[in-house]
């Protein structure tokens, strides 16, 4: 390979990460969204509350996004990711590495806690309209125990994302990077 030519993710590993990506984009903004609507008790009689809707949503788009990263994490242990640039200092490569290692493992974690919450819930899980099995009786205590793992992930899981973002904007900037080994050119 001459000094020219940048080492390249696969076409399939890009488009699961931008695929994943713009779903886990819209399901954090979804999910401080729809957690600030009111319930239907605060509302006046006769008001219909649209929370459900978003919950559901939400439910939805974050299974499928659990399988699209387990198809991806399976992807990725099948097909070799190419190499971090030479420009790179060795602590910025050990730094890039901790950060995907997170990145991997919160994006496992949140799926599984927000399924886990679900799961305690009163409510059913469903998977756009499917009601899945129900693999847990309801338990307030252990629905409120996910609930708030999940919602410290997700502030965990958006500083992580700011900070991949902001690093591979440096790296675009600052030359042949992250974000030309992520593109579909």
């Amino acid at each position: 390979m001459t000094s020219n030519t940048i080492a390249k993710y696969d076409r399939v590993q890009i488009i699961l990460h931008w695929l994943i990506a713009v779903i886990i984009l819209a399901m954090i903004a979804l999910g401080l969204y729809m957690v600030e609507l009111p319930k239907q008790s605060e509302l006046p009689p006769g008001e219909e509350s649209v929370r459900a809707f978003y919950f559901l949503l939400h439910k939805s788009l974050g299974l499928t996004a659990a399988m699209l990263i387990v198809l991806r994490i399976i992807w990725r242990l099948t097909h070799k990711a190419p190499a971090l640039p030479d420009t790179l200092s060795r602590w910025q490569q050990r730094a890039a590495g901790a950060v995907q290692g997170l990145l991997y493992t919160v994006m496992i974690a949140m799926p599984l806690s927000g399924y886990l919450q679900s799961m305690y819930s009163s409510y059913d899980t469903k998977f756009w309209g499917l009601v899945l099995p129900r693999l847990a009786e309801a338990n307030s205590e252990m629905r409120e125990t996910f609930t708030e793992i999940h919602e410290v992930l997700a502030f965990v899981f958006i500083s992580l994302i700011v900070l991949h973002i902001a690093a591979a904007i440096k790296h675009h900037i600052g030359g042949a990077g992250i974000s030309e080994r992520m593109s579909l050119k």
